[in-house]
């Protein structure tokens, strides 16, 4: 499965390699599109999705150049009950995936991910029937990989396309920078190894604090470079970051998502070669000891 969301009426969406389903609560497929059979010289294409706020569009990024089934990616819009394809763009993209964020305003950010090419950061709209996609340049550009929008929706998230290494607060739709934080600057005094990095997958907990993933590999475990991982909150207000877990082998695929209330999930660590099912937890921000 490439990517899936959630509806409020708990059905869902998902995109898995040519096309894209929705299911209902029973399971039973409610509608199907058809993105086009992929080509023989198919890479490492994963389709993205995202729904708009109150939940009447499906927005599709399609990976048509890296699935070889174009030479362009794609943008769509779908009408979320019937599957009706709305509006269709061609991307001067050639990515293998892609971050999707919408907007309170009815507006998508979504960043493309094209691999040592870098990165392309694009704003959507979708207003009275007609697509409009424009490129990021400036301060917000595709150096930078969107996380997350505040509650409100003045704020965003992001951090480094090349190498994870800081987050960074951006006031929106200006892109000015508000605060800034380093891998080095939240890192933990008990956590193992060096040159930590970030995981992609920041988050607003509420207004005044950011989650992150700081992770690192170490050299010293015996264990040819282990890779461990640990939850950190950032105050926003103080500055002050502190570790809210402790250090653990990461669950690939699966990073904690903060929820925007104060909580967030995560799963437990599932040793290599295991087939137990994951298990997903959810923690709520405590004051600090």
């Amino acid at each position: 499965m490439d990517d899936v969301v959630a509806m409020g009426d708990g059905e869902v969406v998902y995109a898995a390699k040519d096309v894209v389903v929705r299911l209902d609560a029973r399971g039973v497929v409610v509608w199907s599109l058809d993105l086009g059979a992929s080509g023989p010289q198919r890479g490492l294409a994963r389709s993205g999705l995202a729904t708009s706020r109150d939940d009447t569009v499906i927005w599709v990024y399609a990976a048509d150049a890296m699935a070889d089934r174009g030479d362009d990616d794609r943008l769509l819009v779908l009408d979320s009950r019937t599957g009706l394809l709305l509006g269709s763009t061609a991307l001067e993209s050639v990515g293998h995936g892609a971050e999707l964020l919408t907007h309170e305003d009815g507006s998508l950010l979504f960043g493309v991910a094209q691999g040592q090419d870098g990165g392309i950061l694009y704003v959507a709209r979708f207003d009275d029937g007609v697509l409009s996609v424009r490129e990021l340049i400036g301060m917000l550009d595709g150096d930078r990989v969107p996380c997350a929008f505040s509650s409100d929706g003045t704020r965003l998230l992001t951090c480094e396309y090349a190498l994870p290494d800081d987050v960074a607060v951006h006031s929106w739709p200006d892109g000015s920078v508000l605060a800034s934080f380093t891998a080095e600057d939240l890192v933990p005094d008990e956590f193992p190894g060096e040159e930590p990095l970030l995981e992609y997958g920041a988050g607003f907990l509420d207004d005044d604090h950011v989650f992150v993933v700081v992770k690192g590999e170490d050299d010293e475990s015996g264990d040819d470079f282990a890779e461990s991982a640990v939850p950190v909150v950032i105050d926003l207000v103080s500055g002050v970051a502190r570790a809210v877990g402790a250090p653990a082998a990461p669950v690939l695929d699966h990073e904690p998502v903060a929820l925007g209330d104060g909580t967030w999930i995560a799963a437990d660590p599932v040793p290599v070669g295991s087939v137990a099912p994951l298990v997903h937890r959810r923690f709520r921000l405590s004051p600090p000891a």
